[in-house]
């Protein structure tokens, strides 16, 4: 069996449209998470009460089931944020990556502009940013 091949369309995004698109999702995700933080905070307010007086009354019981499901949502949203917060730094990586080749590639082509080039000094893993103005430290 041949490993599939991905069919050539007539658009295909570059690099920059597809880190656009990644931001978009990762801002649209945040929003959509704070719609669903928003409405648990209403569904709270109305089984407690405007003056905390619970009006429906609930037993103990009620109430012990009422905060395990938000707190169950809110684990749930934390760990969302958590796959956002990987997501972001995945798409910054990418982005530092694709800025270091760029600066390979111009400084590379320029013939001889001296030992360093115009790029500076780079950090123990290689990689620099803002054109050797600022060491990347090392990866967490």
């Amino acid at each position: 069996m041949s490993m599939p091949t991905i069919p050539q369309e007539p658009h295909r995004p570059n690099k920059n449209e597809v880190v656009i698109d990644l931001l978009e999702s990762i801002a649209l995700e945040e929003i959509a998470l704070s719609h669903i933080m928003n409405a648990e905070a209403e569904k709270i307010q109305a089984f407690v009460g405007k003056n905390l007086n619970f009006p429906t009354q609930p037993r103990t019981g009620d109430i012990i089931k009422f905060i395990n499901g938000v707190n169950r949502l809110l684990e749930t949203i934390v760990m969302k944020e958590w796959l956002l917060l990987k997501k972001l730094e995945n798409v910054l990586d990418f982005i530092e990556d694709e800025m270091d080749e760029e600066d390979e590639n111009s400084s590379g082509s320029s013939g001889s502009s001296g030992s360093s080039g115009s790029s500076g000094s780079s950090g123990s893993n290689g990689k620099s940013r803002n054109k050797g103005t600022e060491k990347k430290g090392p990866r967490r």
